[in-house]
């Protein structure tokens, strides 16, 4: 497609993507690699002839933001970064973008491809269930939904539920505490907040489905299964975090030792800091694979109960 004419098809889409990656710049949001990621991952979202898929990446980029600057004096002295006294969150890599938006950019080129050869997929695979729309192309807008349900539920809990009063307990061993920032840690008040995360992320897909695209539309009970994945999705990645991932924590200190960017962190033997877990995969990996997962076990259960996001 010629660039001039992709603009001008998606002119509020590439205006709301200057204002972000400008915001991004002059905030120090994103690393030189996450600004060029993001511009990638915003593409491909254009690419889809469903504008509610690039909003809701929009939404969960200013709901992150939103929630990253609540409490911030307070968090930064809640963990420690492992290049620094103090910890939080640094500007985001290209790495961090792509794991919490990688898997809905499969799921839309490959949705993206569908719509454009449905009669031919109908006509030569076995995934239709009837005469209306394949079974991918029933379910892969769920798994969009899903994913940014999940990482949105994610981030509210991680972020807000670092500053609640009590202490988290491991989600494998709810009967011990464990210092706030471990991987695995979780309290009930992020459990909450990790839910209303998800349900602001599939009402937003409700409203933009039915706004930006008339005629595309979710019932009642996807809606509410999406929510329950987005939870769903953070307790995953807590599970995960737990089970795959390493925590670090300063011996004089006690607190937990982040690396930049959801890099790992290094731990000299003797040295003044100790590890706890399996050393498995970096926080991003843990987020990507949360991500995959939660769509997968949102499209199978939509699946299972007959549940979809169609043209009607």
């Amino acid at each position: 497609m010629d660039p001039l004419v992709f603009a001008r098809e998606h002119v509020s889409q590439v205006t709301a993507t200057a204002g972000l990656v400008s915001y991004a710049l002059l905030r120090k949001k994103l690393t030189t690699g996450g600004i060029f990621a993001g511009i990638l991952v915003a593409f491909i979202h254009m690419l889809h002839p469903w504008p509610a898929f690039f909003w809701l990446l929009i939404l969960f980029f200013l709901f992150g933001t939103v929630v990253t600057r609540i409490g911030h004096n307070a968090k930064v002295h809640l963990t420690q970064s492992s290049t620094g006294p103090f910890g939080g969150e640094g500007a985001r890599t290209s790495a961090q973008v792509f794991a919490n938006s990688g898997t809905a950019c499969v799921l839309i080129l490959l949705h993206t491809w569908l719509l454009s050869s449905t009669p031919f997929i109908s006509s030569s695979l076995p995934l239709s269930p009837g005469p209306h729309l394949p079974v991918l192309e029933r379910l892969l807008p769920i798994g969009i939904i899903a994913q940014y349900a999940a990482v949105a539920s994610d981030t509210f809990s991680s972020e807000l539920g670092i500053l609640s009063k009590t202490q988290p307990f491991l989600i494998t061993a709810p009967w011990k505490q464990v210092p706030k920032g471990t991987n695995g840690g979780v309290t009930i008040d992020g459990l909450m907040y990790g839910a209303l995360g998800s349900f602001l992320l599939t009402l937003t897909a409700i409203m933009a489905l039915y706004t930006a695209r008339p005629g595309v539309a979710m019932d009642a009970k996807t809606a509410a299964l999406l929510t329950v994945m987005g939870l769903m999705g953070s307790v995953i990645d807590s599970l995960l975090g737990a089970v795959v991932q390493a925590t670090v924590t300063d011996r004089s200190s006690g607190k937990v030792v982040e690396g930049p960017g959801g890099r790992r962190v290094k731990v000299e033997q003797g040295g003044t800091r100790t590890m706890m877990g399996l050393d498995l995969l970096t926080n991003n990996g843990v987020n990507f694979a949360m991500a995959a997962l939660t769509s997968l076990l949102a499209m199978t259960a939509a699946w299972a109960g007959g549940l979809s996001v169609e043209r009607r």
